[in-house]
């Protein structure tokens, strides 16, 4: 269990994302750097999507220009009119310069629901050679209650998964069974974790105290709070990819060096699942109804 299990996630390559972000979308220059130097780590997937906005064309850029075609790339379909799936398909495709993509999702479950042909053209895509798996990217325990009750063959899944957020852990084990590969984000629930609790509103009163008392461990153990978060993630055995976005070179630095208190982090395991929240207006991004900034 090392830095194999992380992969890149690159939001923040097209567009400021995350509470805590103070520096705004990545340069290009800087991009290209953490991109050169995650291959010289090993960590070799990338996790995109049409809707991170410029995301798509700098990796693109950078495989162009490097000639590197180590990475596996992942992508996702944005909500359209599924007559327009094929053309979205293969302008990701040509903007990341790639003949194929290792991983293609449906980005938005509720797109699935209402529009259940879309699956049938990445079924399709994925028969042609031009996707190696297929699958979805969720929020909501529902949505994969949704995809196991009616057998819906995924090959690829992604979900949020955190100290705080352990809702889909129940299911893991039966995805695995099923030849699933689990991919989890969100560790940091969008930099949440690294506020001061002391200036988190009321809105997160439910979470304030377990983010003080994190702080509190990672102090008292001397083990860095990135790496506490992360390190939780990597060590269920069956997540196959901790999606980890950056906000630059010294925070990737920060990510590729968590994995050396992976021991330590493993000692502590049953007090990190204590930090349990399930109240869903807390820990999911999406339903925030306050001003983050």
């Amino acid at each position: 269990m090392d830095k194999n299990k992380i992969a890149l996630g690159t939001a923040q390559f097209g567009m400021d994302y995350g509470i805590n972000n103070k520096k705004g979308k990545i340069s290009k220059g800087e991009v290209f750097e953490i991109l050169n130097e995650s291959l010289q780590c090993n960590i070799d997937v990338l996790d995109t999507a049409y809707a991170y906005k410029e995301s798509e064309s700098l990796i693109g850029q950078f495989i162009g220009k490097s000639k590197k075609t180590g990475f596996k790339v992942i992508s996702k379909l944005p909500e359209c009119d599924p007559q327009e799936v094929r053309s979205i398909f293969d302008s990701s495709v040509k903007r990341l310069s790639v003949d194929a993509l290792y991983g293609y999702m449906i980005h938005n479950f509720q797109h699935y629901v209402q529009n259940p042909e879309v699956w049938n053209i990445l079924k399709e895509l994925k028969s042609e050679g031009k996707i190696k798996k297929i699958g979805m990217s969720l929020y909501f325990l529902q949505e994969l209650e949704h995809i196991l009750k009616n057998r819906i063959d995924i090959d690829i899944i992604q979900v949020p998964y955190s100290i705080f957020d352990q809702r889909f852990e129940q299911y893991f084990s039966e995805l695995k069974n099923n030849g699933v590969e689990i991919h989890v984000r969100s560790v940091f629930l969008q930099g949440l974790v690294f506020k001061d609790p002391s200036e988190l509103g009321g809105y997160f009163t439910k979470i304030k105290k377990k983010i003080a008392d994190l702080n509190s461990l990672s102090a008292k153990l001397n083990i860095p709070l990135v790496a506490l978060c992360l390190d939780f993630a990597i060590l269920n055995r069956f997540v196959d990819r901790v999606v980890v976005g950056v906000d630059g070179m010294e925070n990737f630095k920060e990510i590729i060096s968590s994995p050396n208190y992976l021991t330590d982090v493993e000692n502590i395991l049953p007090k990190l699942y204590h930090f349990r929240e399930d109240d869903e207006d807390t820990i999911l991004p999406i339903n925030w109804k306050v001003n983050t900034e």
